[in-house]
């Protein structure tokens, strides 16, 4: 038996569509390792913790921030 498709975008692209656009003074400087690292880390946020997209992004922002550090050495 086929499955049944539905036009419905994907968790991940409506995630990155609000991000970008919602959040874009304060992801727009980030290295693009830590923009797509803050973006990973606010979706987790969001989904798991019940964080506001708001203070998800912000949070994000500092997570992936460091992170990015701690691999630079």
């Amino acid at each position: 038996m086929a499955k049944k498709k539905t036009n419905c975008l994907t968790t991940n692209t409506f995630f990155m569509d609000w991000t970008f656009e919602e959040f874009r003074a304060e992801l727009d400087t980030l290295n693009p390792s830590v923009r797509k690292k803050a973006i990973e880390i606010a979706k987790k946020l969001i989904e798991k913790e019940g964080f506001s997209r708001e203070k998800a992004i912000k949070k994000a922002v500092v997570m992936a921030e460091e992170w990015f550090y701690d691999l630079e050495g």
